[in-house]
């Protein structure tokens, strides 16, 4: 019964870290700053737990200084490296995804000068 209950919760957890880790990703790629968040996401990954270890130790201070709802969540994310690894494919997929938007919105508007073009010629020739 207990493990059930330990279960859904840790299910619950898993939930709103990668609701976190999202609107994280999301504000890196709004912001541009996908290659060096990715720089330091893969540079950091192997001191992930060393990063987990040192912010619930500054815990207390941060605490006292700042009100931060989401500072344990982070502490959290840290202790697994799969997280990590989530939010950088969640920052790539979320890049190439607005790669892709950009693409096909300077694609639109090239097809778009280039109709405007050919009905400008066709009015010069009349």
């Amino acid at each position: 019964m207990w493990e059930m209950k330990d279960k859904a919760r840790l299910e619950e957890k898993q939930t709103e870290h990668r609701e976190l880790m999202d609107r994280f990703a999301e504000k890196i790629v709004e912001r541009r700053l996908t290659a060096p968040a990715i720089l330091f996401l893969e540079s950091i990954k192997p001191l992930s737990f060393l990063g987990n270890q040192a912010l619930v130790f500054f815990q207390p201070i941060v605490h006292t200084v700042f009100a931060f709802k989401t500072y344990d969540e982070i502490t959290e994310i840290l202790e697994d490296r799969e997280n990590l690894e989530y939010l950088l494919t969640k920052v790539e997929e979320l890049e190439a995804a607005e790669k892709r938007k950009q693409r096909e919105e300077k694609k639109r508007r090239k097809e778009a000068r280039d109709a405007a073009r050919t009905l400008e010629e066709g009015n010069h020739e009349q």
